[in-house]
């Protein structure tokens, strides 16, 4: 069951690439954490939707890209990514990579939680 949990994480990163959210893949309670801080404590398929259409818009030329996938086991699955963006209002360039770690349940992410790479500087 592992592997099917892998391929629906896979699956989401790919349709986002895309530029499609992927409601369906996401359970209708999913919890979502992230530093950011309009994402600390997202509950919900609707409001991790507004959260990503919010994120996403505030940038032009949006692109996200897996760069590791792991199974963690009990339908847990670890992946680093990382986002590249131009700032609309600001025109910055930013670089982030993190970590997170989503759990699968019934054919759906039930829960997402990320931390950013502390290492990784933004690129001016």
């Amino acid at each position: 069951m592992s592997r099917e949990a892998v391929e629906l994480v896979k699956a989401i990163y790919e349709r986002w690439q895309r530029g499609d959210p992927a409601p369906e893949l996401l359970d209708p309670d999913i919890e979502w954490s992230t530093p950011h801080p309009d994402a600390l404590g997202v509950h919900g398929r609707e409001e991790v939707l507004a959260f990503l259409r919010r994120y996403v818009g505030a940038f032009q030329d949006f692109h996200i890209q897996l760069d590791e996938i792991r199974d963690l086991g009990d339908q847990r699955v670890l992946v680093r990514f990382s986002e590249r963006g131009r700032g609309k209002s600001s025109g910055v360039e930013t670089h982030l990579r993190a970590t997170g770690v989503w759990t699968v349940r019934d054919g759906r992410a039930i829960r997402f939680r990320a931390e950013t790479d502390r290492a990784a500087k933004p690129s001016a």
